[in-house]
């Protein structure tokens, strides 16, 4: 199997001698248990708490290539510390059959460690980090200290290893071009042509989400707008009031525009549905009709190429609600039970490591050290001497809980109660939410092999796809019987090593 190798060291405490120290485990691993390197990437002096690395972008989009079958690390934080992170780059190599291996560490690759990545992927989308009690506390203060708090970066910015917010110079241009362009009356097309032209394609992976996004953001006024916080001069600023004002004006009244207005229709599973005769993916496609209603569909690329596949297009919401009522029939109570109480085991086992392991040990010992200082002197021993040792212990302390708490910060570990509260909201959510809808199937939902008359879906963590005959759901929705909510068919049951 064709492997490469991925090393990384993030501050002055590691030098060189740390990249050939991963890099010798990882060859050592690699010849153990017979996979052959073909390359390595390597990021230095960058920390994993971004995903901002050169060598990690490259090694994500040239798994795209298909060329090799795993990434060797040294271990799973040299690839990421932010386990949400972690979560979505492991799904983008994995939908390129790409998986990530530890050398020193056992991380399982079976099912429920496939489902415990798709339900975090789930929770980045639908609810944060923000449901555990314990995340709030350490959310809410990096939000009182206008602090990075997960997920997508803003164009324009970076992230130090403090997780403050700096000016990216490299991006910052591009920030005020779009609101130069548009300001100049440009529409969202023209602006990302221009773009592209004078700053290249990896800006935009969607033009209006892309731009709609940049040209509202009020971040770049200054405004530190996470977790519901809306902080003046808690960002550092990148264009004026006024030039905002003016654009938002602008957009407002393009907005009363209904063509622009629904100019922009997001398709939930691109990436994830294919056409069941050719296997090419299927996109998303719309047109306008002679009334201007616009229809939204997903056709097979092999059609829309003009390669000689014969399958017929699916109306958008059609599959997209079918496949979502679907996913939901898997959440009865006794899967939403036996899927928390796995996955908050799966958790606790992949969040352990022997550093944090190091530091409860060192927690304990200085405790010991402390209560043998307070009974020495309640010996009468020498009282000046042993409250100097004292104090020292409790500095010694005060360092190890700042650690531990930053250790923890970074690896964040979900209990049962709240897996089991995400997934029932999952179920009971307005059928209408568009980031239920997302989350649904970013943890459910791993490919969809889509035939005129019939659909194979493949759940995450399991290995038995299920067909459902797709004909009979397609005529209700031609009669207008069904919008893909509600239908009921005999549900499954999770067992632990993900079957349905």
């Amino acid at each position: 199997m064709k492997a490469v190798i991925y090393a990384r060291y993030s501050s002055h405490n590691q030098t060189e001698l740390s990249i050939e120290g991963q890099l010798s485990e990882c060859y050592k691993f690699a010849k153990r248990e017979g996979y052959t390197i073909i390359k390595e990437y390597i990021d230095r002096a960058k920390t994993a708490t971004t995903d901002r690395r050169p060598q990690f972008q490259k090694m994500i989009k040239d798994s795209e290539k298909r060329q090799f079958e795993a990434v060797l690390v040294y271990q799973l934080d040299r690839f990421a510390r932010n386990r949400y992170d972690s979560a979505i780059h492991k799904n983008k190599l994995r939908k390129n059959g790409v998986k990530v291996i530890s050398a020193r560490e056992v991380i399982t690759q079976d099912a429920s460690g496939i489902l415990l990545e798709s339900v975090l992927e789930g929770y980045a989308e639908y609810f944060s980090a923000e449901l555990s009690q314990k995340v709030k506390r350490s959310v809410a203060l990096r939000i009182e200290k206008c602090q990075y708090l997960g997920g997508g970066i803003p164009l324009g910015y970076t992230v130090d290893e403090n997780k403050q917010f700096q000016l990216d110079p490299l991006t910052v241009p591009v920030v005020h071009r779009c609101f130069d362009l548009y300001l100049s009356g440009n529409t969202l097309k023209d602006i990302n042509e221009a773009i592209t032209k004078e700053f290249g394609r990896e800006f935009f992976g969607n033009i209006f989400n892309g731009l709609n996004k940049v040209l509202d953001n009020r971040n770049y006024i200054g405004y530190y707008t996470r977790g519901g916080a809306d902080k003046k001069d808690g960002m550092p600023r990148i264009i004026s009031d006024e030039l905002f004002e003016r654009v938002q004006i602008m957009r407002h009244k393009d907005k009363k525009t209904s063509a622009k207005a629904k100019a922009h229709e997001e398709y939930l599973l691109t990436t994830k549905l294919f056409c069941g005769y050719c296997k090419e993916m299927m996109v998303g496609v719309s047109g306008t009709s002679r009334t201007g209603k616009t229809h939204s569909y997903y056709t097979c690329k092999s059609v829309w190429n003009k390669k000689g596949c014969k399958k017929k297009n699916v109306k958008k919401h059609d599959i997209e609600n079918f496949i979502i009522a679907q996913a939901c029939q898997q959440l009865t109570d006794e899967n939403i039970t036996l899927i928390s109480k796995m996955l908050a085991e799966q958790s606790k086992q992949e969040n352990y490591t022997p550093y944090l392991s190091e530091i409860k040990k060192k927690l304990k010992d200085n405790a010991k050290a402390v209560e043998n200082l307070l009974k020495a002197i309640e010996s009468g021993e020498h009282m000046g001497l042993l409250s100097e040792r004292i104090t020292q212990k409790k500095q010694e302390r005060a360092e190890l809980e700042k650690a531990l708490a930053l250790e923890q910060m970074e690896r964040i570990e979900i209990d049962e109660d709240e897996i089991s509260y995400f997934l029932t909201k999952l179920r009971e959510g307005n059928i209408d939410d568009i980031h239920r809808k997302r989350a649904i199937i970013a943890v459910f939902v791993s490919a969809i092999y889509l035939y005129d008359d019939r659909a194979t879906i493949v759940f995450n963590a399991t290995d038995k796809p299920l067909t459902i005959d797709f004909q009979f759901l397609l005529d209700k929705m031609e009669r207008g019987e069904y919008n893909g909510i509600g239908e009921r068919r005999e549900s499954g049951s999770y067992t632990t090593d993900g079957g349905v």
